[in-house]
């Protein structure tokens, strides 16, 4: 393994796209999966259980954003970076929003209300989409934020900093604002922390060694026995919605780490190489198209998955709609890709005809 690859954080950059397809499904998951074990079993409840967390796959998602945003901020203007940033979400976002607004005979002004991001704000999170609003409000800040972070001495500290006022202001705000927001902003600290882990991959690259990744075992198991309690036994940890908080910190940043070492690991293996090369080719074909995956789950299972569980029973419901979801989505995909292309090109035929026009008169 080269010197640099024993950096986990290069691992998180290197699987980045299977980190992504575990999350995509594990989202999908929690939001559709029919259960197919016997409720006698006992595999019932762990299988409910991995259900019920599947949420951690979104914060998994704001983890790599996060990383993501610092190589993003320090190579592009920031025109440039919100250009390159919401080109990659809002037109997905958008058809499905039509194609909702259309079958399900919304009135205009809920409509703009939900694709604006008003909705979100002063109805429901859970409007539509609520991954877009939330990811589109850190991108609105996080310029200033990562102004402020790399100008300070010590990037750790400053992020524990960060995360301890954000704990203070959601102690200090809870009963002020609406419940269902917290499940929104008790995803600051992993996005806060992939900015933190982005910035060491560029300017540290710390190597992590066994121990560390004992570590990170030992936290997997504190974040699996947290989320227990959160999701199965109604505790609370200081916030609303703390199932959706420390427990997922915990799982989606461990998580993280052990899934790519792992990866890594059976791809330096022999007998385990071509095991590794289908695992990664797959998961990074869903990694590839992850949020058309997400935007068209949702919608789609909730006008047939009750007629696949009819005629099909649990588990064929569950086969039949990955299926539906993952060509959907990939239509999706290439319909957006397709669309970008489209414009770039008229783009830069403009741009060519306007650089004629400027030799012309010269």
């Amino acid at each position: 393994m080269r010197g640099s690859e024993k950096n986990g954080l290069a691992l998180l950059s290197k699987y980045r796209g299977v980190l992504m397809g575990v999350a995509a499904l594990w989202v999908l998951m929690t939001h559709e999966w029919q259960l197919i074990s016997p409720e006698d079993s006992a595999f019932h409840v762990t299988e409910y259980f991995i259900k019920r967390i599947g949420f951690c796959g979104v914060d998994i998602f704001f983890l790599l954003s996060g990383m993501g945003m610092v190589f993003a901020l320090e190579k592009s203007s920031l025109p440039e970076f919100y250009y390159r940033r919401l080109r990659r979400i809002l037109l997905p976002f958008l058809i499905v929003a039509v194609v909702m607004a259309v079958v399900d005979r919304w009135d205009s002004g809920w409509f703009f209300r939900c694709i604006s991001g008003v909705a979100f704000y002063t109805v429901n999170i859970y409007s539509i989409l609520w991954f877009v609003p939330a990811i589109v409000t850190f991108y609105l800040f996080v310029p200033l934020y990562f102004a402020l972070f790399r100008r300070s001495r010590n990037q750790i500290l400053f992020t524990v900093g960060a995360i301890a006022l954000w704990l203070f202001l959601s102690m200090v705000l809870r009963g002020a604002i609406r419940e269902d927001l917290y499940g929104f902003t008790n995803r600051i600290p992993v996005f806060l922390t992939g900015i933190l882990c982005g910035w060491q991959k560029k300017h540290s690259s710390p190597v992590i060694g066994g121990k560390t990744y004992i570590c990170f075992v030992v936290v997997l198991v504190l974040g699996v026995y947290l989320a227990w309690q959160t999701n199965m036994c109604g505790m609370e940890i200081l916030v609303p919605v703390s199932n959706c908080c420390f427990p997922n910190l915990a799982i989606s940043v461990s998580l993280s780490f052990l899934l790519a070492k792992g990866m890594d690991c059976m791809a330096g293996w022999r007998g385990s190489r071509w095991l590794a090369n289908v695992l990664i080719r797959v998961l990074s074909f869903y990694g590839m198209m992850s949020f058309e995956f997400y935007c068209v789950q949702e919608w789609i299972a909730g006008k047939i998955l009750q007629g696949l569980v009819m005629r099909f029973g649990n588990a064929g419901a569950d086969f039949f709609l990955l299926v539906v979801v993952t060509v959907s989505g990939c239509a999706l995909f290439f319909l957006n890709k397709t669309v970008l292309y489209c414009l770039d090109c008229i783009g830069g035929k403009r741009k060519k005809m306007a650089d004629g026009a400027g030799e012309e008169t010269t």
